[in-house]
């Protein structure tokens, strides 16, 4: 079944790309304006949980969000075993400093290690990433993940989370906290921002969009391992998106590897909503990448 509807996408897919339609209509009518279309970069999904783009997007809108909304998150319940072990002495010498300051000072210099090792195997030196720290009750860190992560070296976003996942914080007064460290990397010359066009912040924003479906695109990864498939698959994702954002379409070419993480993949994008594309209709393609190889990139 998921080999046959791959296939349809593709056949379906080559029709629009020759651009045939029922009425030829004057190109000045809004309904055949050129639809605002967003390209977004490769998409690694990892078994490991370190994701990234390889590139990253373009600029956008200036104060245009590049992370999506942080889903809020509650410690899970332990056993009760008496109140957790308080340093009263690092409490007070933390006193006037919120977790974002403390986490940002402690992780500066090992993030910038990271960082510099991963250029040895790599030509770019941008790249940024946003680590999540979802902080326990009894301050320590309990999970970390990323946001936003693109260009950087998978290694280099390992090893930061790592580093993070090490902190301690005071015990958060509401049970459980969530901390958000930003890094964005540069070379010597610095950040080399243009202006932004309309479709570049449509671009932007189908970015954010598909980077918070990556726990639904995890799903498919994961339910590829519980029926001892092949992990390995690549696609590229054409979506037709309606005047409110969601996806009235999807078609899948080209496409190699696993067909059913691929189809798995094509129903959760089908439940995405992007941003209402201006004029009513856009196109977003993107290629997704399940569990590349080492040293394919």
């Amino acid at each position: 079944m998921a080999a046959r509807a791959l296939a349809r996408s593709t056949f379906v897919l080559a029709l629009v790309a020759c651009g045939a339609t029922k009425d030829d209509k004057p190109v000045s009518e809004p309904s055949q304006r050129t639809p605002p279309s967003a390209e977004v970069a490769e998409l690694e999904i990892r078994g490991s949980g370190v994701d990234r783009f390889a590139t990253c997007p373009p600029p956008g809108e200036l104060g245009q969000q590049w992370l999506p909304p942080i889903a809020p998150w509650s410690a899970p319940p332990v056993a009760d075993a008496g109140a957790p072990a308080v340093d009263q002495d690092y409490v007070a010498r933390t006193e006037g400093r919120t977790p974002t300051e403390m986490a940002v000072e402690a992780t500066r210099r090992e993030f910038r290690s990271c960082y510099r090792r991963s250029l040895i195997r790599r030509s770019s030196p941008e790249g940024r990433v946003a680590i999540v720290l979802r902080v326990g009750g009894d301050g320590r860190v309990a999970k970390v993940e990323e946001y936003g992560a693109c260009e950087l070296d998978p290694d280099a976003i390992a090893c930061m989370k790592l580093t993070a996942s090490r902190l301690r914080f005071p015990p958060p007064v509401a049970g459980s906290d969530t901390i958000v460290i930003p890094a964005a990397f540069t070379s010597r010359e610095g950040l080399h921002r243009t202006v932004g066009s309309t479709n570049d912040a449509y671009t932007a924003a189908a970015f954010v969009t598909l980077d918070a479906a990556r726990p639904a695109l995890h799903a498919c990864d994961e339910e590829a391992r519980r029926n001892l498939r092949p992990l390995s698959a690549t696609g590229t994702f054409i979506m037709q998106v309606a005047a409110d954002g969601h996806v009235t379409h999807t078609h899948v070419d080209p496409w190699t590897g696993e067909q059913s993480i691929l189809a798995c993949a094509a129903r959760a994008l089908d439940g995405v909503k992007f941003a209402p594309p201006p004029g009513g209709r856009g196109v977003v393609v993107a290629r997704l990448n399940f569990n590349p190889r080492q040293g394919t990139r």
